[in-house]
Formats: C-alpha cells, sequence, structure tokens
C-alpha cells in the first residue's frame, strides 16, 4: 500500500514498507554471514600483526631494558609494514562493497518492492560512485570552512585584540557550520534511495525530492537515532554483563595463569568464555545490520513519494 510522506511514517517506514516478505531475515542472516567472512579475512590479513604483538609481549617480559622492548617492536613491525598496509587496503576495498550491496539490496526492497538479493551489479557501482561524491563533497566543505573559519577566526582577533571574542567567534562559527552541513545532509538524503529507484546516478537531484519535507525528515532520524542509541546501550549492557560474568566465573583460573602468557592464553579460550563473547560479537552484528536497515527508511519514502515524479504512482494516496 502507498503512503504519504509524514513524519511518523518517515522514521515508521522500516516496518510499515511493502513488498515480498522474508526480507528481513535473509537480510539479516546474509548480512551475519559475510560480516563473519571479512572478520576472518581481517584476522588472516592481520595475524601477523597479531603474532608480533604476542611475541614482542613475551620478549618484553624477559628483556633487559624498556629500550630493547621497543628495538624488538621497531624491527618487527617493519618487517611486516608492506603486509598490514596491503591488507588494510583490501579490507577498505571489500568494507565498500560490502556496504553498497547491502545498501542497494535495502533500497530496491524500499523504493522496487523487490525481495532481497545481493549483487555487484550497476546499483551496487552507482552507489559507491555517489559514496566517492559524497566523500569529495566532504572533504571540500570541510577544507573550505576550516580555512573560512581560521581566517575570519584570525581577522577578529587581529582587529579587536580580544582573545576571548574571537574564541567566542569561533564557537559560533562552527556551530553555524556543522548545522549548516547538518541541513544539506538531510536535504541530500535521498540520493541513495534516488539512484536505486532510477537506475541511474543521483546526488543534487534528491534536492528536490527533500524539499518542504526537512523538518519531518530531520526528525525521523531524530527518533531513529535515539531509539539506536538506546537500543545499543541495553544490548551492550547485558552482553558485557555476560562476558563479565563468564569471565568472573573462571577468575581463580586466570589468576592462577597471569604470570605465564601461554597459560593465559590458554584459560581464555575457555568454551565457557569464548561462547558469551561469541555470542556478543554476532548479537552486535545483527543489531548492527537492523540499525541500518532502519537508518534508510526516512530517504527512501521521500525518494519513493518524491513529488516530481518517478515514485510510486498512487498520487492521491500520497499527496492527499
Amino acid at each position: 500500500m502507498a503512503q504519504r510522506f509524514t513524519f511518523e511514517n518517515a522514521f515508521l517506514h522500516f516496518a510499515r514498507t511493502d513488498g515480498p516478505r522474508g526480507f528481513i531475515w535473509k537480510y539479516l542472516a546474509s548480512y551475519l554471514l559475510l560480516a563473519i567472512c571479512i572478520a576472518a579475512l581481517g584476522y588472516y590479513l592481520f595475524r601477523p600483526l597479531i603474532d608480533v604483538g604476542f611475541s614482542v609481549f613475551m620478549d618484553a617480559i624477559g628483556a633487559g631494558s624498556e629500550a630493547q622492548a621497543e628495538r624488538i617492536v621497531a624491527r618487527r613491525l617493519t618487517e611486516i609494514a608492506g603486509w598490514i598496509v596491503s591488507g588494510y587496503v583490501l579490507l577498505l576495498v571489500v568494507g565498500v562493497f560490502f556496504w553498497a550491496a547491502f545498501e542497494a539490496a535495502v533500497q530496491r526492497r524500499y523504493v522496487r518492492d523487490e525481495g532481497f538479493r545481493l549483487g555487484l551489479g550497476g546499483d551496487e557501482l552507482r552507489l559507491i560512485l555517489l559514496a566517492l561524491i559524497w566523500f569529495a563533497v566532504s572533504v571540500g566543505i570541510y577544507i573550505l570552512s576550516a580555512f573560512a573559519i581560521g581566517a575570519g577566526t584570525a581577522s577578529v582577533i587581529m582587529a579587536l585584540d580580544d582573545e576571548r571574542l574571537g574564541l567566542l567567534v569561533l564557537l559560533v562559527s562552527v556551530i553555524f557550520v556543522a548545522c549548516t552541513w547538518l541541513w544539506v545532509a538531510v536535504r541530500l538524503a535521498p540520493a541513495s534511495a534516488m539512484t536505486i529507484r532510477d537506475r541511474r546516478l543521483k546526488f543534487f537531484d534528491a534536492w528536490g525530492a527533500s524539499r518542504g519535507r526537512f523538518w519531518s525528515l530531520f526528525g525521523a532520524y531524530i527518533v531513529l537515532a535515539i531509539i539506536i542509541f538506546f537500543a545499543s546501550v541495553i544490548a551492550w549492557f547485558v552482553m558485557g554483563t555476560v562476558v563479565v560474568n563468564a569471565l568472573m566465573a573462571n577468575a581463580h583460573a586466570l589468576e592462577q595463569a597471569m604470570d605465564n602468557p601461554v597459560q593465559l592464553v590458554s584459560a581464555l579460550m575457555r568454551i565457557d568464555i569464548l561462547g558469551p563473547i561469541a555470542a556478543a560479537y554476532l548479537t552486535g552484528l545483527i543489531l548492527q545490520g537492523f540499525c541500518g536497515y532502519m537508518w534508510a527508511g526516512p530517504a527512501a519514502l521521500a525518494a519513493k513519494t518524491d513529488r516530481r515524479g518517478g515514485g510510486i504512482t498512487q498520487a492521491p494516496d500520497v499527496f492527499a
């Protein structure tokens, strides 16, 4: 059923969207599986660094001085620096494709009413290009803002010879720039959904889709941010409590192994410690994926109900 664009519909769009059933569990299961695969890749790529950290810890225990331990660290890090940099770049690229694949899947659900599908086709590549545009615009605004704020503050201080007034001008300028950037970001938020909707790269055209809807979009994001914040706090509190209880239950064994790093690692590998830690990690991934699904809703509804056309076709329902 088509929806009008309202504040309520915007922040609840993740729960009210149409389309084939079964999307969310397929989305979360795939998100969890691929996130675990990326974590495993990260462990493989950075295992030399982990091994260095462990061996340096072992060597540092028997080192004659702090300087000797520092030399050990510097030498071993130099040996693997190229591998670590290459691994970081590879993980960055994989992470970008991971984001694009799931963002495209979510937006296809929202604006095309499609079922869950992952891929690396035109939709995903257009989203990556869109992300690069966002990055370039953000960097440009940051540089221009920093230059303007710095020059303006320095001019006030030199002209009035009053550092406190200069600091006040600096504070007001930073707040003004932050609010302006927030306004621009909200106005351009429908860009991803419009790119998926029209199967063409959209960026500045998103400005029209959000015309007259800033406060509804902004309010929807504020409500979602509050929900996500409290859900995250509660989830991490519960998971943290479970992990701490698992550690406390094995406190005696851990205390006995404190003087021997090998025994300490062995003690930490117990299933009754690793189990709660793994459960907390997996729960965090699922929560992260669901928060991303929720966050995409408001802008998707703005694109779906674009007054200029291109969105859903039931105009009487949308604009009534």
